[in-house]
């Protein structure tokens, strides 16, 4: 497959929505890509639009058997594809802890994420703690600190449409 197909943001939609992740618009016409979770989860931190790799968040919290592939491909990655799985992944695992009550009730009972990164690489809180919540404020913080960005606003924001999105599921 073309590097140019494994970075379509419509097929990556696609595929996605096919995992029921209807996390990003997928145009009718868009066809999923046959990808293993390894592949989709690499071309996702790989991808160029911020909307994209934030899409690693719902798909671990929807598929958290997706996170065995996790460490090993870290270290198969681009380095700056590298830190971006790693810090979605992380984020995934505290917000798990932190809407486990909501996720269980849209999703049934799921393994929990295994924290491979938080308190090894970064020094953050156990995801129990406080119930994921202070380790998610403290790797929002440790990013914010490198870009300027607000990344508690924009895990708070994947989560929020995600669970929406479950709500709906359940609704319609």
């Amino acid at each position: 497959m073309s590097p140019e197909r494994l970075l379509d943001t419509a097929a990556l939609a696609a595929t996605l929505a096919q995992l029921d992740v209807p996390y990003l618009r997928t145009p009718t016409s868009a066809e999923p890509l046959p990808l293993d979770p390894a592949a989709l989860i690499a071309a996702l931190a790989q991808h160029s639009s911020p909307r994209v790799r934030e899409a690693l968040i719902p798909l671990f919290l929807r598929h958290p058997d997706f996170a065995r592939d996790v460490p090993d491909l870290v270290d198969t990655l681009p380095p700056a594809s590298g830190l971006t799985l790693r810090h979605l992944y992380t984020a995934a695992v505290y917000l798990q802890r932190l809407w486990c009550g909501k996720l269980e009730m849209y999703l049934g009972a799921l393994p929990t994420l295994p924290d491979y990164f938080g308190q090894s690489e970064w020094g953050l809180p156990a995801p129990v703690e406080h119930h994921g919540e202070a380790g998610l404020r403290l790797l929002a913080e440790h990013f914010r600190a490198g870009t300027g960005d607000n990344w508690l606003s924009m895990y708070q924001a994947a989560i929020s449409l995600f669970l929406n999105q479950l709500r709906l599921e359940t609704d319609g």
